[in-house]
């Protein structure tokens, strides 16, 4: 992607790109949102080209299952802009389940509900990742030059890193070095020594495992929505896409063994009556947190080596694709001043921080402790009145002042979502006229019948893989 990203956008002499032979590719970024489709279009990407490649489908929402509860059903956060002003369904709440939430305001969480697409309304993708990254290599990265080598030193200077040394003797000298080593973060956390700024005052989870399963019924399982199921020790996301469904439990190794973590991730595919017997699974080690800085010098970290939350709200390939906007924007003038550095960096940290506090929420509104884990978080405090408090979407800035006035503006956030899902009321003094309610109603049952004569997604998406 940051190759695709420099050849496609920026003017440079020559790029280089240095792979290890024995790093292994995670692979398992498969679910985006919405925003991806802003890089796709920026740097050229034909959508049907990468879907049949990619052996992908189409995503219109995340779907979050047992998070309130160990048995409180399901809730869907949508992509797409709400119809109704939310303080509408909380004026008549009393008649609703939380889980209904979405659907009263945004007829996208009944398309991905009933296994609907809609091609008029906001989408994203499921694809295979490591296919995904070879469609791009194929496609557009012309002109890049490829070594196949580890890179086993360095050379600095006071502008940074001066050259590499690669185990098969070369030397490669650079401007620019772009850091894509993964949790390593080889050039920018270990020669540069950037301090990181761990996560675990907001996010309880450090580990997962991953696999793929085959379907065992296509036409109900192919969903246009990652689904995110919680279990005993943290949660299992689901991801259809064309040929399987790729899948893994992110979970926290202070309360569970990796080999009891595993089981329980069997017994739960096995209780959603999926065939394991062929599965192969992986174990990843997570590093939560950013690094302090993530443009040093004539350094910049991009993805995994720049800092990762967890999967949840798939954050990982959205966070690649808004750096690289944001460094196509810093370099796009040619060499970068120390001030344009800066705002990189401050652009790129408040992203991280944003989307860390707004992944916390999930949890934080949990009323869960049937476990150890759970029964944790639901103590935990999120220490409101320090430098680490929540304040971006709400702990700080907006649940502090929860009771007092209207939120409109959160409507523009995916916060509303989850909180309304999560049976926390983001509004002081829900009261609309009736005939707001009711209008709200015929509406939601004009919608329902719209959404009956849409196709399913296994009906579209044939049509891109046959």
């Amino acid at each position: 992607m940051t190759a695709t990203t420099i050849c496609q956008l920026l003017d440079f002499d020559e790029l280089t790109l240095i792979e290890s032979p024995d790093a292994p590719i995670s692979g398992v970024g498969e679910s985006t949102i919405s925003q991806i489709r802003l890089w796709l279009d920026l740097v050229g990407v034909d959508e049907q080209e990468m879907l049949k490649y990619t052996e992908g489908s189409f995503k219109h929402s995340i779907k979050f299952t047992n998070f309130l509860q160990k048995n409180s059903g399901s809730f869907h956060y949508p992509f797409g802009d709400v119809r109704f002003n939310s303080e509408t369904w909380w004026s008549n709440r009393e008649k609703y389940n939380p889980n209904e939430y979405a659907q009263y305001i945004n007829p996208v969480s009944l398309v991905a509900e009933e296994g609907k697409f809609d091609a008029t309304s906001h989408f994203s993708f499921h694809f295979d990742a490591v296919k995904f990254g070879q469609f791009l290599k194929r496609n557009y990265c012309d002109g890049v030059k490829h070594i196949t080598a580890n890179v086993i030193g360095c050379d600095k200077d006071i502008n940074g890193i001066k050259s590499l040394h690669l185990d098969n003797e070369n030397k490669i000298e650079a401007d620019l070095f772009i850091d894509c080593t993964g949790f390593r973060s080889l050039l920018l956390g270990e020669y540069l020594e950037e301090p990181f700024i761990p996560f675990d005052h907001l996010i309880p989870n450090d580990s997962a495992w991953a696999t793929q399963v085959p379907y065992s019924d296509k036409e109900k399982q192919l969903v246009a929505y990652t689904e995110c199921t919680a279990i005993d020790n943290g949660w299992v996301w689901n991801i259809p896409l064309w040929k399987r469904i790729g899948t893994g439990y992110v979970y926290s190794s202070k309360y569970v063994s990796d080999e009891d973590a595993k089981q329980e991730f069997i017994e739960h595919l096995k209780s959603k009556k999926y065939d394991t017997k062929d599965c192969k699974f992986k174990k990843i080690s997570m590093r939560i947190g950013r690094h302090k800085r993530t443009f040093v010098k004539n350094v910049i970290a991009i993805g995994l080596s720049a800092g990762f939350i967890e999967p949840l709200e798939s954050n990982g390939l959205f966070t690649v694709h808004e750096n690289l906007i944001d460094l196509w924007k810093t370099l796009r003038r040619g060499k970068p001043s120390q001030f344009m550095k800066d705002l990189y960096n401050t652009s790129t940290g408040n992203a991280f921080d944003e989307f860390a506090e707004f992944v916390a929420v999930h949890y934080a509104f949990t009323q869960r402790d049937d476990t150890d884990y759970w029964k944790d978080i639901f103590n935990r405090s999120y220490e409101l009145n320090t430098e680490h408090s929540i304040d971006i979407y709400g702990l700080k800035a907006f649940l502090l002042e929860l009771y007092k006035k209207s939120s409109y503006d959160n409507l523009h956030t995916g916060f509303h979502y989850i909180a309304s899902g999560m049976d926390v009321c983001a509004y002081t003094n829900p009261n609309s006229p009736q005939q707001d309610i009711q209008r709200m109603e015929t509406e939601n049952l004009k919608w329902k019948e719209t959404v009956e004569k849409l196709p399913t997604v296994l009906e579209v998406i044939k049509d891109f893989h046959h």
